[in-house]
């Protein structure tokens, strides 16, 4: 018997990621993780919104879709840079599509905002 019955089909280990290819299904998240661990993007675009998350909360005013297009600069940033950073080619309407870039913002916007309504990580002045 097989393991891959069990499992699935097998993997080529030895195969590296292929960031140029648009319709690689780990690119989401590729970028996601690349967002969340690049300080400058945090310093520049985070911190003003955790404020303005935390400013809502406390005045009773959050509203879920707005403040997830609040995050929409960060993310386009992100790609950006994620692009150049992985050398792909191809446009970039094409590589992150509108859907993508969305669904990055949902993203972001759920993985802190709870942390920083319940002063968890981010302890926010007012």
């Amino acid at each position: 018997m097989l393991l891959n019955e069990f499992f699935g089909s097998a993997i080529a280990l030895g195969k590296k990621e292929d960031h140029k290819n648009p319709d690689n299904k780990n690119n989401t998240d590729q970028v996601f993780w690349y967002i969340l661990d690049h300080n400058k993007l945090h310093k520049d675009h985070f911190h003003p919104l955790a404020s303005k998350i935390k400013k809502h909360h406390t005045e009773d005013k959050l509203d879920r879709e707005s403040m997830m297009k609040e995050f929409m600069p960060m993310v386009k940033k992100g790609c950006l840079e994620f692009y150049h950073t992985n050398k792909m080619t191809g446009k970039l309407g094409k590589l992150f599509p509108k859907k993508m870039l969305e669904d990055l913002c949902e993203r972001l916007y759920d993985h802190y905002s709870e942390d920083i309504i319940k002063d968890r990580h981010y302890k926010i002045g007012d």
